[in-house]
């Protein structure tokens, strides 16, 4: 038995069967499985942990994907939710002049469900009409305008509503920017402006009422001052000073009538009386500047004063004199004011009046009283020199 131990595998040997006397067979060894290196396993491990570090750093990509969809839907939801709330209706428009969302307002306000137009040859779905009746053009319409290109733009409307009613109003388009500040669309809010223009119109009935009132007042006011003064000893040129003085306020007051009694233009105030009263002989300059309607009146009547004042006694009165009315705007002592500059050259030697009248009163007490500011006459050789500082009040 030792010895068939000792044998080598490969030499086994089936021996010869006896009862068949058939041939020994030779039996083949069984295959062996070779043993992996060493440094194979070592590459593996390291393709694995390689895999692993990939795969942690996708799922966190992925998490902080899945935040920021989060963010962007929550403001959003945000954006829906304080676009419902606005008290006006809004509509946006992409690059293509289509119209991609509207708020519940706009249906209410319209009467109609929302047009969604494709491009901006579609607004004529959209019908409203300027305020002389004619039809608003598709080009017209903010959102078109500001799709077009411009930064700002906003247009009263009488909109034809769905239940064929109309109301007036107000559309208002600015752009939309993305991340990278460009263009990428445009908004427009829808403004329900009815009851404002219909009060308009009645504030508008009320002043042509008041200013025909006040017409016929003045009218009056002279009639009672000619009847009372024709047969009195007071002299023929202080019945004109009188005339004249209420044609100036009766001017004053129907400019404000015709600038719906809010404020005044400042050269338009410069130019009814100085070229009323000295036409062609004063020469005045001065930048765009709104006053209110009591300034206005104020300068009015010391405009008048000062030009009557002139043409009597001062530059105006000779051939070769002249008067400069220059205004400004500067900060004194930082405050933004007004400065007005009367100034008359090549006239008469001035001589200062000890009596202070009407005139007197009207240029210095009663302009500073109204108007806030300070006023300053001097009354130098070279002729009269009046300076007004108006403080200008920020809105």
């Amino acid at each position: 038995m030792s010895d068939a131990l000792s044998l080598k595998p490969e030499a086994y040997l089936v021996k010869p069967d006896t009862l068949t006397d058939r041939p020994a067979m030779r039996v083949s060894p069984l295959p062996q499985t070779p043993r992996p290196h060493a440094e194979i396993s070592v590459d593996r491990l390291d393709e694995i942990e390689e895999l692993k570090q990939r795969i942690a750093e996708l799922e966190a990509e992925n998490a902080e994907q899945a935040m920021r969809l989060r963010t962007k839907r929550t403001k959003l939801l945000e954006f829906e939710a304080m676009v419902e709330t606005a008290p006006v209706g809004i509509l946006i428009a992409d690059a293509s002049g289509r119209i991609t969302y509207g708020n519940h307002l706009v249906e209410e306000m319209l009467r109609h469900p929302i047009h969604f137009s494709e491009n901006v040859d579609d607004y004529h779905e959209w019908t409203a009409f300027h305020g002389d009746g004619s039809k608003v053009d598709v080009q017209e319409y903010p959102l078109a305008r500001v799709l077009a290109g411009e930064t700002y733009s906003e247009l009263d409307v009488q909109y034809l509503r769905g239940d064929d009613t109309q109301f007036w109003m107000r559309i208002i388009g600015r752009p939309v920017f993305d991340a990278d500040d460009n263009r990428i669309g445009a908004a427009v809010a829808l403004i329900d402006i009815d009851r404002e223009r219909k009060l308009q119109d009645t504030q508008q009935i009320l002043i042509r009422e008041l200013n025909h009132r006040v017409k016929n007042a003045f009218s009056v006011v002279k009639s009672i001052v000619n009847q009372s003064l024709r047969y009195s000893s007071v002299e023929q040129h202080v019945r004109r000073t009188l005339d004249h003085r209420l044609d100036a306020y009766a001017a004053a007051h129907g400019r404000l009538m015709d600038t719906k009694w809010q404020s005044g233009d400042f050269k338009q105030v410069v130019t009814d009386i100085v070229d009323h009263v000295a036409p062609g002989r004063v020469s005045y300059s001065g930048p765009p500047h709104e006053i209110n309607s009591g300034e206005a009146l104020a300068f009015s009547m010391a405009f008048y004063e000062l030009a009557t004042n002139a043409i009597k006694y001062g530059a105006l009165s000779v051939p070769e004199g002249r008067v400069t009315l220059t205004w400004d705007l500067q900060d004194i002592d930082e405050v933004p004011s007004l400065i007005v500059n009367w100034t008359e050259l090549n006239g008469p030697a001035v001589v200062r009046s000890e009596r202070k009248g009407f005139g007197s009163f009207i240029t210095n007490r009663a302009i500073a009283l109204e108007t806030g500011g300070t006023v300053e006459m001097d009354f130098k050789e070279a002729g009269v020199s009046w300076t007004c500082i108006v403080p200008i009040e920020e809105e």
